[in-house]
């Protein structure tokens, strides 16, 4: 979702987490950033991202690398488009966001700092931003450096279920100066607010933090004061919001804090809920749903190539007594693709039963359970061609994914606005369908593959690794 923890490391440009404000990662981010643009201008503008730390395996790197933060800014070029100047608005970017200062006083201190930063930050660089959406607030770290690079923005309209994210946040954009105005949804999307502060938010920008899950954006944005955002203008002119982002995922103070129950390393109660009110929790599924339903999440939420036997597990585990903690949920999973299973075989990667992405058994299992009990693929394909409705004309749409499904349901819904033919590839159920092209295309596809983050940001924010940005325009 919207951070993942600073590590202190050696050569990282680690801290300590919690030890000092938010602007010092951010320069040394930005300063990593400059190296890696620098480094694509010289090599040209569709040459993949470089490593400063290790020049030996640059070549490598090159390849290994999913996309630039110039396609973020310009789209994809061919290198042979590479010109003057497009290299030097490059390098201008990069100028600029190395050159970036968060004040100490303008920010709150959360330990930690947000996914692909300067490449989101990029993606909206030279842009006038006067309406902002983060459909993914979270402590606000994405927010609070677009309040930082964008001056000229006015409103900005946060969403996110989960109450102590709103603290956090609330207290850092009002520490930048922002006007706080708490926005609560009903269950049938009605938006309350009290409107006679927003009115008198001050001269600074007014943020509306709303209380819900992003798949109500269009209808929420529709009832907030932002002069044509939430669909376009009947004169055409002046409609909808400049900026959005869609960070997916959960967020690392989620998976740290051991009462929310996202971690299958830290024993708590088996709850996976991101609005703590909400009706379903992980124990309900876990200790209600039938077996064919418990195989079927697990196979289609978290991919696990044991989903029958693991099911079968939890069944019988739940008969014994029911499953109420973290624990006894790692418990009855086991490691079916270890030693013993299928035939004595390692499995996914033997000892401890992992992959290189998927180290712990219990990992899939939690992801595919979590993902149920909150909607989240649901919401996803839910909101995306309202966020694309919702944009103004020239704005942008960055959304950063974590893992396959997540990517998969963004990079068709993006095809399918962008006008592009499908694929003979079987879509899941959970993607919007998309059986022919549309008519007129409603977007230009700005990344031909997504964004990765950095050698250096990967190394120092290990949970970054599987991220992937991809940004899209509005015709």
């Amino acid at each position: 979702m919207a951070c993942v923890l600073l590590r202190s490391t050696a050569g990282a440009g680690g801290s300590t987490p919690g030890a000092m404000s938010i602007a010092q990662p951010l320069r040394q981010h930005f300063r990593q950033q400059h190296a890696s643009l620098a480094c694509i201008t010289r090599r040209g503008i569709s040459s993949g991202r470089c490593s400063s730390s290790d020049s030996g395996s640059s070549s490598t790197d090159s390849r290994r690398q999913q996309g630039s933060v110039s396609q973020c800014v310009h789209g994809s070029r061919s290198r042979s488009q590479g010109s003057p100047s497009v290299r030097r608005q490059l390098c201008s970017v990069a100028a600029a966001s190395a050159a970036q200062q968060v004040a100490p006083e303008a920010t709150a201190d959360p330990p930690h700092v947000s996914v692909l930063l300067a490449e989101v930050l990029a993606a909206f660089e030279g842009r006038q931003v006067r309406r902002y959406v983060d459909g993914t607030l979270g402590a606000a770290g994405h927010a609070g450096a677009m309040l930082a690079q964008h001056p000229e923005l006015q409103t900005l309209v946060g969403f996110d279920l989960d109450p102590t994210a709103h603290a956090l946040a609330s207290a850092r954009l009002s520490a930048a100066g922002a006007g706080i105005v708490p926005v609560a949804v009903s269950a049938t999307g009605t938006a309350s607010f009290d409107a006679a502060a927003a009115a008198a938010a001050g001269p600074g920008p007014t943020a509306f933090l709303v209380r819900s899950n992003f798949g109500r954006m269009a209808r929420v944005l529709q009832q907030l004061p932002l002069d044509g955002a939430g669909g376009d203008a009947a004169d055409g002119s002046g409609s909808g919001v400049d900026a959005i982002l869609l960070d997916l995922g959960i967020s690392s103070m989620q998976v740290d804090t051991a009462d929310r129950g996202f971690s299958f390393l830290r024993e708590g109660p088996l709850d996976m809920r991101m609005d703590p009110g909400a009706a379903l929790s992980a124990e309900q599924l876990v200790n209600t749903w039938p077996e064919a339903e418990l195989g079927r999440v697990l196979r289609e939420y978290g991919e696990e190539r044991y989903w029958k036997s693991i099911a079968r597990r939890i069944v019988a585990a739940r008969e014994e007594e029911p499953i109420t903690t973290t624990q006894q949920l790692v418990k009855a999973v086991g490691n079916p693709g270890g030693g013993g299973g299928r035939g004595g075989r390692s499995g996914r990667g033997g000892r401890g039963g992992g992959d290189a992405k998927y180290k712990h058994p219990a990992t899939r299992v939690f992801q595919a359970i979590r993902i149920a009990v909150n909607g989240e693929l649901q919401s996803i394909a839910q909101v995306l061609p309202d966020a694309i409705d919702c944009l103004a004309p020239g704005g942008r749409l960055a959304v950063i994914t974590f893992h396959s499904l997540e990517d998969r349901i963004v990079k068709w819904a993006f095809r399918r606005a962008a006008g592009m033919a499908p694929s003979d590839e079987q879509l899941p159920s959970y993607c919007l369908p998309f059986e022919e092209a549309q008519p007129e295309a409603s977007i230009r596809i700005l990344t031909r593959r997504p964004v990765a983050p950095s050698e250096e940001e990967q190394q120092a924010n290990v949970r970054s690794r599987s991220a992937k940005l991809r940004v899209v325009e509005k015709l």
